[in-house]
């Protein structure tokens, strides 16, 4: 076996050992959703199953989307934004920021 083979049996693990031990403390963004309710979802929870007509979800400074079940959306996270999900009848069916 070639020293080059050796050094390679002998780093790889050690490296692939120090990858794993991530401190406990790193947060890690799709775990860590301190933000879930940055736009004040939670505000509106109660008005999941009923007609999204019957009421305004407009703020000062906030945008707000209405998505049917056929709607394209934007793939960008704007925690700010209110998000309003509705089905074909377009009663609500969620509510979230992002």
């Amino acid at each position: 076996m070639s020293r080059l083979s050796v050094a390679i049996c002998l780093v790889a693990p050690a490296v692939l050992a120090l990858a794993a031990c991530q401190p406990k403390t790193a947060k890690n963004p799709v775990l860590d959703r301190s933000d879930y309710n940055a736009c004040g979802a939670s505000a509106y929870s109660d008005r999941v199953g009923k007609n999204h007509k019957a009421y305004d979800f407009s703020a000062p400074n906030r945008p707000v989307r209405i998505l049917g079940p056929d709607t394209a959306m934007t793939m960008d996270h704007r925690i700010d934004r209110l998000n309003v999900d509705i089905d074909a009848a377009g009663r609500i069916t969620r509510i979230w920021c992002g």
